[in-house]
């Protein structure tokens, strides 16, 4: 049994859900490029994944074996995220968004074989959902190595 509350109830049946779409690959380049630096995957690979890549909701197993996100810890409050990431994001129009069902790019996960997932772009909004209790919609890269 997972340590994570549920996000299948709650705050969503309240709010509307956020309408996510796909990232643009001109937007989150930069993103795919320090990941591939970072983690010596070849980029090309990876940004054919990211084109082919679709929509899905994160599932609480995948959320909480990310370990490169704030948002795995569950007791997060608005309060707090707007403090961590004052000067750095600005949250609050985040936080507005997703309480008006607002359409937002949905954050970028990685997929790979015989690894954790890997968030490698909205640690804000995956913040906010946590915060707000809303089940996150991702885009899902599945690289194979």
């Amino acid at each position: 049994m997972s340590e994570f509350p549920s996000y299948d109830a709650g705050a969503e049946n309240e709010l509307p859900k956020p309408q996510w779409q796909k990232p643009s690959l001109e937007e989150e380049m930069g993103e795919l490029e320090r990941h591939a630096k970072e983690s010596g995957t070849a980029l090309d690979p990876l940004v054919e994944a990211f084109k082919q890549a679709e929509l899905q909701e994160l599932s609480d197993e995948d959320w909480e074996n990310m370990e490169n996100c704030d948002s795995r810890d569950t007791t997060w409050t608005s309060e707090q995220i707007h403090e961590h990431l004052e000067g750095k994001r600005d949250f609050q129009k985040i936080e507005d968004g997703l309480k008006n069902g607002a359409t937002m790019p949905a954050p970028v996960v990685l997929y790979r074989e015989g690894h954790q997932p890997n968030l490698l772009a909205g640690n804000s909004r995956l913040l906010g959902c946590r915060a707000l209790g809303l089940r996150p919609t991702v885009l899902a890269i599945h690289l194979n190595e």
